[in-house]
């Protein structure tokens, strides 16, 4: 069986490729923000400070959070589009007699592969993050009594764990879906299936949901001892899970809200509507490339207003970014890598509509207008995302919205938004220049 793994990731290799650097860049931030904290509290706790032992678990332990969700939602997110755009091989391999239950163990073998090469890649950069990260905190005015970062084994056990668990996790149920899917559906691949809540993920949704009643019920309801802090601390645990919430639902969210903006555009032309029907075609697709930007421009947008409501913090984009950072750079990361994962797809798909009459002209416009659509979904989730956390905060700190959103760093956020739909535009212009460049027979054949 490890020969057809490995026969069948060098077959694949062009696609693994792009899966594995969100992998692998994944598991360097997480790891390196894993290694800063215990190095810092190391530190403090030989020189006897315990209460910057506490900050840094504190500031640490919500770096390592943030940091891990991103990468496990963006790689889970990779692994199975990877995975779901390789169906018609793995229709082949039951049609050639492997047993169902074979394949899966096949693939999800070759997920653990990924993830462990994944992992040994991030194990160089990881205590550079972790470098990074104590030189960050130090500028907040933490002392962390002279801690460095030196080269432990294990290290290396942490880099590879989170280099395998978002793997595992992304293609568990795509793995077995695959194993079930009818050989003949595989080949029609006229579109992509309908999504549908697995088991795991309806569990960890409700135990989310849960946390949001939980936490808003004290924040915006009750009277507490700890007085605002304590309410506001409250009502932002609540938005925070409800975020989470969201995005672990990216198919039943980020689709619907995708289908509501774009219906209501009024254009009739015919660049914008091929990019309209290939986004919805493609919902897999979409989703998995929207996920990454709407992940990091909704904490940003919670973070921001977090720090205009509690007393003494700000909502700078330098302070954010100290707890933030590495989920931006697993977020964009992620973004191009998917971006780049499709372009096989998306050249073929350029060739058809290319075959049937339209100028390359047209297709690259159109190409173009799906980057507008992927930012603009990911800014509205954003902005709904800052409206509701704005709401709640706002009447768990007993303020007016209206104080709560006037300081907010506006030029800040619109900047954001405008580098998401740059960097999206770009990318994809960037992939249509390339298909124009491919005989379309050629792609059809591919």
């Amino acid at each position: 069986m490890m020969r057809l793994v490995l026969s069948d990731i060098r077959m694949q290799a062009s696609m693994w490729l792009w899966t594995l650097v969100c992998a692998a860049v994944g598991a360097a931030c997480s790891a390196g923000s894993v290694i800063a904290m215990f190095t810092a509290v190391s530190a403090a706790r030989a020189a006897g400070d315990t209460r910057m032992s506490s900050a840094s678990i504190a500031l640490g332990g919500n770096i390592v959070f943030f940091t891990l969700f991103a990468a496990v939602g963006i790689v889970a997110s990779a692994v199975g589009l990877t995975l779901k755009t390789q169906r018609r091989e793995h229709a082949l391999w039951v049609i050639l007699g492997i047993p169902r239950n074979r394949v899966r163990r096949i693939l999800r073998t070759e997920l653990m592969v990924l993830g462990t090469i994944a992992g040994a890649l991030a194990v160089p950069p990881a205590p550079l993050v972790a470098g990074i990260a104590l030189d960050q905190w130090t500028a907040t005015g933490l002392d962390l009594h002279g801690a460095t970062v030196g080269f432990e084994l294990w290290h290396v056990g942490v880099a590879v764990l989170f280099g395998v668990v978002p793997c595992l996790l992304g293609g568990w149920g795509v793995t077995r879906r695959a194993a079930r899917t009818p050989e003949m559906r595989a080949f029609r691949d006229l579109s992509d299936p309908p999504a549908r809540p697995g088991a795991a993920r309806s569990v960890l949704a409700l135990c989310l949901l849960a946390g949001v009643v939980g936490m808003w019920i004290p924040g915006l309801g009750l009277e507490l001892e700890g007085g605002v802090e304590q309410r506001t601390a409250f009502a932002f645990a609540g938005d925070l899970f409800l975020i989470c919430l969201a995005l672990l639902m990216g198919p039943w969210v980020l689709t619907p809200l995708m289908k509501l903006w774009t219906a209501l555009v009024p254009s009739r032309s015919v660049t914008w509507h091929l990019a309209v029907q290939s986004c919805r075609a493609r919902a897999a697709r979409s989703v998995t490339t929207v996920l990454p930007f709407a992940l990091s421009l909704s904490f940003v947008g919670l973070f921001m207003v977090m720090g205009n409501v509690m007393p003494g913090s700000t909502a700078g984009l330098g302070d954010v970014m100290v707890v933030l950072g590495w989920v931006f750079v697993v977020s964009w990361v992620g973004g191009l890598a998917v971006i780049a994962l499709v372009g096989r797809e998306r050249t073929r798909d350029s060739a058809v509509v290319t075959v049937a009459g339209a100028r390359p002209g047209v297709v690259t416009r159109s190409t173009i207008y799906e980057g507008a659509i992927y930012a603009g979904t990911a800014i509205l989730f954003g902005a709904i995302s800052i409206a509701v956390t704005s709401a709640t905060i706002a009447a768990g700190a007993r303020i007016s919205l209206a104080r709560v959103l006037n300081g907010l760093p506006w030029e800040t956020l619109g900047a954001l938004a405008a580098v998401t739909l740059l960097t999206t535009c770009l990318a994809l212009a960037l992939q249509a220049a390339r298909a124009s460049r491919t005989v379309a027979a050629r792609a059809l054949r591919s």
